[in-house]
């Protein structure tokens, strides 16, 4: 079993090697997520949930072209739809192992929104797990702070009030996004 773990994890790792732009995000999100799991005090089982998630949480990429996963423009409700369903099949991809039952709410919740605007499930507040909840922020800051094909990276500055901004909007869990201030500020200045 840590033999197929090992190669979802290579897998996901040459999910993000498919785009330039992604390079390196699964060992930023691993570094970032237990960094702040470990500010709030979550015990040792959830941080290796969450350095797992981190190069899971997109393994259901392998579902979406090329076409999508890279266009540069923005997507149709068609391709969208293409894009959502990543978590969910992340999810079944991983499901025959049972060594990663605390990663499945993590690759499936990643995308959802504390007032229940995201997807995969609609979830809302704490019904989305606390390692979900530090993988959404997290992630979301990666995407902000890096270049992508349809946008330059935001200053970690601006990337982190956007955040909070989203935060006080309902989308984020304001605690989580308090102690990741703290984290990607510490993390920055190394």
């Amino acid at each position: 079993m840590e033999h197929a773990e090992a190669v979802l994890c290579a897998l996901g790792r040459s999910i993000e090697a498919r785009d330039p732009y992604t390079q390196g995000h699964c060992e930023r999100l691993a570094d970032y997520a237990v960094a702040l799991g470990r500010v709030l005090g979550l015990p040792e089982e959830d941080l290796s949930a969450l350095r797992r998630g981190a190069y899971l949480h997109d393994l259901g990429n392998v579902a979406v072209p090329d076409a999508i996963l890279l266009k540069t423009g923005p997507l149709t409700p068609e391709e969208r739809g293409v894009m959502q369903r990543h978590p969910v099949i992340g999810e079944e991809i991983c499901r025959p192992l049972r060594s990663l039952q605390a990663v499945w709410p993590i690759i499936r919740h990643h995308h959802e929104r504390r007032d229940g605007s995201g997807y995969s499930d609609g979830l809302q507040g704490e019904a989305i797990l606390v390692t979900a909840r530090i993988l959404q922020v997290v992630d979301i800051f990666d995407a902000l702070a890096t270049d992508r094909p349809y946008r330059q990276a935001l200053p970690r500055t601006v990337a982190l009030a956007a955040i909070g901004a989203e935060a006080r909007q309902g989308w984020w869990d304001p605690q989580v996004v308090r102690a990741f201030r703290a984290v990607a500020n510490d993390m920055g200045s190394r």
